[in-house]
């Protein structure tokens, strides 16, 4: 069955953005299952954050990524509860909590950037296409993905290194 949003054009952009990141999630999350990583790709922004920080707050974290605060606590409390992620009292300002990586963290940090290194990689080779607008643009990334799937780009490069 024909696609659509073909028809809607730019006022369809919104609509085909969303669909295009929940395929993306869903592929990721495809990857770290097979390569046996307990992650959701969802808390990707939050986890490299802390990870790049080493200390940080709720509120950096919310100015930096523009996110909402009940969206960064819900993440927060899941990377939490996987281990990854814990807080203590700020030593200079006891007002605030510090977020940073457990050691499980730290391991699972191990393991995910290889996988971080071949999916930005793959991101860059279907980004990669000479389009006049940014609905060219997704045109041209969804039939690359219908050809060949997210997740098998990604886990054939990572069976081969």
């Amino acid at each position: 069955m024909e696609d659509k949003f073909l028809h809607f054009l730019e006022l369809g952009i919104g609509s085909r953005l969303k669909r295009l990141s929940g395929y993306i999630a869903r592929e990721t999350q495809i990857v770290y299952d097979e390569m046996k990583v307990d992650f959701d790709p969802y808390l990707f922004p939050i986890f490299k954050t802390i990870i790049d920080n080493q200390e940080t707050t709720t509120s950096y974290i919310q100015e930096a990524l523009r996110y909402t605060q009940p969206a960064i606590t819900q993440a927060i409390g899941k990377l939490s509860k996987l281990g990854y992620v814990s807080s203590k009292i700020d030593q200079n300002d006891g007002r605030k909590k510090l977020l940073y990586i457990t050691k499980k963290g730290e391991e699972v940090n191990m393991l995910l950037k290889p996988i971080w290194k071949v999916i930005n990689e793959e991101a860059k080779t279907l980004t990669q296409v000479s389009a006049n607008s940014l609905v060219d643009m997704l045109y041209e990334i969804e039939l690359k993905l219908e050809a060949k799937s997210l997740s098998k780009r990604i886990l054939s490069k990572l069976k081969n290194h």
